[in-house]
């Protein structure tokens, strides 16, 4: 394989997330990362879950799920209200590139576990309702979806080679 094969490979695949959005809309992400990040108080550090969904030729759009949960919480379920903190859920619908829409949660059920052992972050969004007011005038969806996120400890064959030659 040469150099610039190995630049353009795949990422190394680090979950699923499939499901519904309104019922009918397929949600199917190609790219799924588990990462910790740290939020304002009172959700302070959490597991974050990123998908992403893209279409095909020619415009490449996106949808995208994030999914914040705090750390130290216990497994279960929890209600997605706005003003909940435990757990936080974002939906960018990038359709119209020029022109984004991000939802935020207003109703719904997250079930979540994190497995601290595998460093695994799975679920379920249940009726997950999400909406938007760019416009003063709100928009909603309701999103449905099952995830399983990894943590990605894979090293890349370039930093294998500089920690050999360092």
């Amino acid at each position: 394989m040469n150099t610039i094969t190995q630049k353009i490979k795949q990422a190394v695949k680090t979950g699923t997330c499939s499901g519904t959005i309104n019922s009918a809309e397929t949600f199917n992400a190609g790219l799924v990362e588990l990462e910790e990040k740290v939020f304002p108080p009172q959700h302070n550090e959490a597991y974050v879950m990123f998908a992403r969904q893209r279409a095909g030729e020619p415009d490449y759009t996106t949808k995208e799920i994030t999914l914040s949960f705090s750390k130290g919480q216990s497994n279960g379920s929890y209600d997605l209200t706005p003003a909940a903190y435990i757990v936080r859920l974002t939906f960018a619908d990038n359709s119209d590139p020029a022109k984004p829409v991000i939802y935020t949660q207003s109703g719904g059920k997250a079930e979540l576990e994190y497995d601290a052992a595998n460093d695994v972050f799975s679920g379920k969004l249940i009726s997950a309702v999400v909406e938007n007011h760019d416009d003063d005038v709100a928009k909603t969806l309701t999103i449905d979806v099952e995830f399983l996120a990894k943590k990605n400890n894979a090293t890349s064959s370039r930093s294998r080679t500089r920690a050999v030659a360092a």
